[in-house]
């Protein structure tokens, strides 16, 4: 054995990585090295004497692959020749080389979304005719995915999903055999079918089955806590004969449950293998003591775990700060104050902000343009690029400018109201005829009374025009609230984006409460006003591949990378953890688990942020703060923030004087760092923090940290 090979690994990974036979799974804590100990074990094999094409090592990225490729070719050159890749490029291979076992041809294609949507369409038509085409696809698409995700073939979907509770739509079952038979008629197949049908060649080709099992006599899977159903079946079979099968993973950071994982595939993998060995990587080599200990501390109150430690040989470092700020704007502010501070120290690419929702975004990009803080937006687009958002967007602006004939096509038939394209194209064609906008011809359609368009365009019209009424007769507010109301926006989102839904209600919410901070902020504004600073701030955006500045992302994005500086926001029950999972001990679990990633991707610094409270639909929801930061000990942290219990019981006394008084009588002047001069008009206890009651000369009236205003001489 090369010893150079075991260099640098502690007394457990060394004998995880030297681990032959047997089936062996690695609890691998957060920045533990789990990455090192798969790649050591390749090569170790390889220098033991194993062909490297007979180890298969399997993770859930094309860049953990190759990463994985990478430094195991650097610790053995020959592991280049082992077969590393992600679930879904392994098993397209291996149907590539027994597609005919299958009644497939060689190259068969592989639909997108976008090409399976439109064969189910075409399905739903022909099997469902008398269902609305646009309310049953999203169920149907979503009941095929969670199928395919648990293994389960059409002729078994009835049984198997039913006896799980699980709710089949009217047709589902139907339309997923015509579905799957229509792929083989294409020759083609969709990602589910990658997995699903190796599982089918696997469970009844044993011809097939066996040449897979000896051709892969050992087998090494990362990232098992976020194995499905499926891809756990798939690995069994794979390594039934054999048994051969080593597996890492945290079980502290499944957070996928919506995509099928399930943490008791690595918690209890030694009920599946009751001859497995367990090793436990605690020693963390990425983050500070600090930041280790208290993320520890915290995910110990999951009761369904693998028992293990997390500690950090580096320096203790500062404490995790904790900072409560009067609403949602506030905390944006003191975030990006924070950061422009942090720029004395770090580089934009080392710092992070992340948030349980995506609609969470737009306040920190609105405060980072304002300071000129460049920014990129991982896993989602720009809040006003987002597709709900310009949907709405689109009907603003056809109320500042009727003759904009690009909203109009795309709110015309939004939501669906039997308006197809040959109506659209057929009144594009009197516009033309007429030299005049969409609009003005629709509404010449619709007076002369003497078209077959004209019941069509009449319900689209009555709609605009009672959203025109409304507008003109309120104020910006309301204004998105009753184009919701008008159009019933959210039943639509709720049909066509079932899995989606939290998120894009999340950003009509948001896109709501930017339209009333700038009627708020700016009362002498017109609705095209707002429209012109949103398309400038637009068109001024940098495009993300070109941008290096600081890091905006959700939780869940944020899983694999690290960042010396690191804000998570929205530390406050209804968001961390999130108003949907308060209920169910499992859910509450996982958002733990999501908390707990969000903290181990600090290297240096973690500072958490949450509300006292937040702005939906132009009312105050009050907010306490997260449950999850009473597991934490407060010796490692610093608060600015409210009384909390914590589990050592230190209590934090909040420092209530306005500056240095300490008295201020009603009717004072004050004056705040970011809203400037106004008048105190009353202080009330918010949550066990005072909350100043403030009508600042130029943002109108607001609720303020104490702390924060100081008196005005």
């Amino acid at each position: 054995m090369n010893s150079e090979l075991l260099d640098n690994l502690s007394e457990v990974q060394r004998q995880a990585a030297l681990h032959t036979k047997g089936p062996l799974v690695v609890f691998a804590g957060a920045g533990s090295g789990k990455t090192r100990i798969i790649t050591t074990r390749i090569a170790c094999l390889i220098e033991q004497g194993v062909s490297p094409w007979q180890i298969l090592a399997v993770t859930f990225t094309n860049k953990a692959a190759d990463e994985m490729r990478q430094r195991a070719r650097k610790l053995c050159f020959e592991a280049s020749r082992s077969h590393i890749g992600t679930f879904h490029s392994i098993c397209a291979r291996w149907l590539r080389e027994f597609s005919e076992e299958i009644g497939f041809k060689t190259d068969f294609i592989i639909y997108d979304d976008s090409d399976s949507d439109s064969a189910l369409k075409k399905i739903i038509k022909e099997v469902l005719p008398d269902l609305d085409l646009a309310q049953a696809l999203p169920g149907i698409k979503f009941f095929i995915r969670h199928a395919k995700l648990h293994g389960v073939l059409p002729a078994d979907a009835e049984s198997r999903l039913s006896a799980t509770g699980y709710k089949i739509p009217p047709g589902g079952v139907a339309v997923y055999k015509r579905y799957q038979e229509f792929l083989a008629s294409c020759n083609a197949m969709d990602f589910g079918d990658l997995i699903l049908n190796n599982l089918l060649l696997f469970r009844r080709n044993k011809k097939v089955r066996e040449i897979i099992q000896q051709r892969y006599q050992y087998v090494l899977v990362d990232e098992f806590q976020d194995t499905n159903p499926a891809q756990l079946e798939l690995v069994k079979l794979i390594c039934e004969k054999n048994r051969n099968l080593f597996v890492v993973g945290d079980d502290d950071q499944s957070i996928y449950s919506w995509r099928g994982a399930n943490p008791s595939n690595i918690v209890d993998f030694d009920k599946i293998y009751p001859d497995t060995k367990k090793y436990t990587l605690a020693e963390n080599f990425r983050s500070t003591r600090n930041i280790v200990a208290a993320a520890s501390e915290m995910i110990a109150h999951n009761k369904y775990r693998h028992p293990k430690k997390l500690f950090s040989n580096i320096p203790d470092g500062d404490p995790i700060f904790f900072k409560v700020e009067a609403d949602g704007m506030m905390e944006a502010f003191g975030v990006v104050d924070d950061i422009k501070k942090d720029l004395l120290n770090y580089d934009y690419s080392d710092i992070a902000i992340f948030y349980r929702t995506n609609s969470q975004s737009r306040l920190f990009e609105e405060a980072l343009r304002g300071e000129n803080i460049p920014y990129r937006l991982y896993g989602a687009v720009k809040f006003y690029d987002r597709q709900e958002v310009k949907d709405i967007i689109a009907y603003i602006r056809l109320l500042v400018n009727e003759d904009d004939d690009i909203s109009l096509k795309r709110v015309i038939n939004l939501p669906t109201r039997g308006i197809g394209q040959k109506a659209i194209s057929d009144l594009e064609q009197v516009a033309r005829e007429c030299s005049l906008s969409m609009m003005k011809a629709l509404r010449k359609i619709v007076d002369s009374n003497s078209s077959k368009l004209v019941k069509k365009f009449s319900v689209f019209l009555s709609i605009f025009e009672r959203i025109k009424s409304e507008y003109l007769s309120g104020d910006l507010f309301n204004l998105v609230p009753v184009i919701l109301d008008a159009i019933d926006y959210k039943d639509y989102l709720a049909k066509k984006f079932p899995d989606k839904l939290e998120d894009k209600t999340g950003n009509i919410h948001e896109l709501t409460q930017a339209l009333s901070d700038y009627a708020h902020n700016s009362p002498d504004a017109s609705l095209s006003d707002w429209l012109q600073m949103i398309t400038l701030v637009r068109e001024g955006e940098d495009s993300e591949e070109e941008t290096v500045g600081v890091s905006l992302m959700t939780l869940h994005v944020a899983k694999g990378l690290e960042f010396k500086s690191v804000y998570v926001v929205g530390v406050e029950d209804g968001l961390i953890p999130h108003r949907n999972n308060l209920e169910d001990n499992s859910l509450l679990e996982e958002e733990r688990r999501l908390f707990y990633v969000g903290m181990t991707r600090a290297r240096e610094k973690l500072t958490l942020y949450c509300a006292s409270e937040r702005m939906i639909y132009n009312q105050h929801y009050a907010n306490e703060p997260s449950q999850f930061l009473k597991c934490i000990p407060s010796k490692y942290l610093d608060w600015e923030a409210p009384t909390i219990n914590t589990s050592d019981e230190v209590i934090y006394e909040y420092d209530q004087s306005i500056g240095d008084s300490d008295v201020v009588s009603i009717g004072s002047r004050v004056k705040h760092p970011t809203y400037g001069a106004g008048v105190l008009e009353g202080i009330e206890d918010n949550f066990g923090k005072s909350k100043a009651i403030v009508r600042f000369f130029e943002f109108g009236r607001r609720k303020v940290s104490v702390s924060q205003i100081d008196t005005e001489c």
